[in-house]
C-alpha cells in the first residue's frame, strides 16, 4: 500500500464566499503547504458512495473544511465514511481576523479572501502533521 495521506474534503458551497475559502484552503494545502502529505477527493463521489473512494478514505486520515453551520462536508463524511479526524470552519478564521473581511466576489476571489485562506491553511497544515504522526 502507498504512503498514508490526509485527505482534505472542502465543502461544496458553490456561489458562496465561505465555500470558496474552503476550496482555496484545500488547494493551498495540496499544492503548497502540505504538498506530499495531503490529497483531495470529490465530495459528490463520497456522497454517491463510490466504493473505491470510501475505502481509500477509511484507510487514511480525513479533514473536513466547512463554510457554514450546515457542515455539509463533515456530515456527509460521517454518513458515508463513518469518521472525520479533524474539522475546520472557514467562518472561524474570519472571526479571528476581523480586519480581513472577505470580498463578496468568488471568481476571482479577492486579496483579503486569499489572505484568510492562507491563514487557515497554515493552521490546518499543522493538524496534518499531527494526524500523520498518529499513524
Amino acid at each position: 500500500m502507498s504512503e498514508k495521506k490526509v485527505y482534505i474534503i472542502p465543502c461544496s458551497g458553490i456561489g458562496k464566499v465561505f465555500g470558496s475559502i474552503s476550496r482555496e484552503i484545500a488547494y493551498i494545502l495540496v499544492n503548497d503547504l502540505a504538498k506530499d502529505k495531503t490529497a483531495l477527493e470529490c465530495l459528490p463521489l463520497i456522497v454517491k458512495g463510490k466504493k473505491e473512494v470510501i475505502e481509500t478514505l477509511k484507510e487514511n486520515k480525513i479533514i473536513a473544511i466547512d463554510g457554514c453551520p450546515l457542515k455539509c462536508s463533515y456530515n456527509d463524511l460521517i454518513e458515508a465514511v463513518g469518521k472525520v479526524d479533524a474539522q475546520f470552519m472557514t467562518t472561524d478564521i474570519v472571526k479571528e481576523n476581523r480586519d480581513l473581511k472577505p470580498e463578496p466576489s468568488i471568481i476571482p476571489i479577492g486579496d483579503k479572501t486569499k489572505k484568510l485562506s492562507r491563514k487557515l491553511a497554515q493552521k490546518i497544515a499543522l493538524k496534518v502533521d499531527d494526524l500523520l504522526e498518529e499513524n
